[in-house]
């Protein structure tokens, strides 16, 4: 049985369980599910794990739930510090909107040996809805640290089959040569079953589509770039 790791940034995005849909944030999620791309991307090598790193590298995932709720998260590579990524992570949902900013080292080393333990934490910078930026440090950040370290330590993803997914089509466009997973996530002491379908073309994590094997949750990607990506925090 084969073991990775996707290296997904978006674990910071605090969701706000059982709280009520706001209209507004409703509203700005919309417009990333309703213009499809007509691009077309052909096999040209198949996914085992993430093309290299690079500044300006984003994608940008969609997620419908069941009962129809959709939300949107971004994730982008922003900086190169001390050695490591400065990764920035956007999130929308119906009822939360926030951005949160870490320099993590050996993200390659993670996602060719699927030990998260190659990944360090630097720091963390967290944005609220009203544009307040903190930044995670001193004993703080140790605490931090801890809780998200805790959280990548509970994300083990078990290969249990490799083949060929065929061409999926998903808003950013048509992937032909697409890898389908059968993953098993276990996170924080819970085990998640679904399948996923990756593709080379895709930055950071090679994501396409993710299915949930209970159909509680469908995963799609939005949109995707090798550059361009700009911090939302400002300077």
């Amino acid at each position: 049985m084969k073991r990775s790791l996707v290296v997904v940034a978006a674990l910071a995005f605090f969701a706000s369980c059982g709280a009520s849909s706001n209209p507004q944030l409703k509203a700005k999620i919309s417009p990333y599910f309703s213009a499809p791309s007509q691009a077309v991307y052909g096999k040209n090598r198949n996914f085992i794990k993430p093309m290299p790193y690079g500044v300006g590298q984003y994608v940008v995932m969609g997620t419908t739930e069941k009962d129809g709720k959709r939300s949107v998260t971004k994730t982008s590579i922003v900086g190169r510090e001390a050695g490591g990524w400065i990764l920035e992570s956007y999130s929308l949902s119906e009822s939360s909107e926030g951005i949160v900013q870490m320099l993590i080292r050996g993200m390659e080393k993670a996602a060719a040996t699927g030990n998260v333990d190659d990944v360090e934490i630097v720091w963390i910078k967290t944005r609220d809805k009203d544009g307040n930026v903190q930044v995670i440090e001193g004993p703080m950040l140790m605490m931090a640290k801890s809780l998200y370290k805790g959280s990548l330590e509970n994300l083990s993803v078990k290969v249990q089959s490799y083949v060929d997914g065929g061409v999926i089509v998903v808003p950013a466009g048509s992937f032909a040569g697409t890898n389908k997973v059968k993953a098993e996530v276990r996170i924080l002491g819970r085990t998640y079953r679904s399948t996923g379908w990756h593709h080379y073309s895709v930055p950071i994590n090679g994501m396409v589509k993710s299915v949930s094997d209970d159909g509680k949750m469908v995963m799609e990607l939005l949109a995707f770039g090798y550059k361009g990506a700009v911090s939302q925090f400002g300077k």
